[in-house]
């Protein structure tokens, strides 16, 4: 994982309107909407749409974004960012078929772009990043139904895994998106690529649990 700067922060402009707090009771005539639909209704401007959207993400992506960079500052004005950029250009976004899909692919390009204006200062930091993913036991219990030990177990395997593979476990199994969507988000070239990358990592999880 790339360490950038503790202070540093994206610079803002008096100007900008900051995205309000979170007020679910807003958006409630909303919150059961489907993402489609969800979606549409905020690029028509609809104001409770895009609260809705805010609060139903908002801690999934945070989430996401402190697998890829372990400045939180950094990581909440870049949230911030996104959701600026989405009110303020709702008109012209085109349509999506997963809205946590596209603002995982926001989040992720933004993260990238902003690391790279550190590594030409600083030649010393690698230019990939570590996947931080420490699923908690309950997760795994969850997800995989499995008793404790099986868990803890698995864990320890997850953990072993190069960042790729442990990235594109995380994407299938704990945030349940398809292949073309995670051939996206980690910029492989086809399908076939990500399959076999998720293969090489299922093989070493199931060797490690025998």
């Amino acid at each position: 994982m790339i360490r950038t700067k503790p202070a540093q922060k994206l610079e803002k402009s008096s100007q900008r309107t900051r995205v309000p707090s979170p007020m679910p009771e807003s958006g409630a005539e909303s919150d059961s909407l489907p993402e489609k639909e969800l979606w549409l209704l905020f690029k028509r401007g609809n104001e409770s749409a895009f609260i809705t959207i805010y609060t139903r993400y908002f801690d999934g992506l945070f989430s996401y974004g402190r697998k890829l960079t372990s400045n939180e500052e950094l990581l909440k004005d870049l949230i911030q960012d996104l959701f600026i950029y989405l009110r303020a250009n709702r008109s012209t976004v085109g349509n999506v078929e997963s809205i946590k899909f596209y603002l995982f692919k926001s989040l992720k390009n933004r993260i990238i772009k902003e690391q790279s204006r550190w590594y030409s200062k600083f030649t010393y930091l690698k230019a990939d990043f570590d996947f931080e993913f420490h699923p908690s036991p309950e997760q795994i219990l969850i997800s995989r139904q499995l008793d404790d030990a099986k868990a803890l177990k698995l864990n320890r395997a997850l953990q072993q895994l190069s960042p790729r593979k442990k990235e594109a476990i995380y994407y299938l199994y704990f945030e349940g998106m398809d292949y073309p969507q995670i051939q996206q988000l980690m910029n492989i070239g086809n399908i076939k690529s990500v399959r076999n990358l998720v293969y090489k990592a299922l093989t070493h999880l199931r060797d490690a649990m025998q």
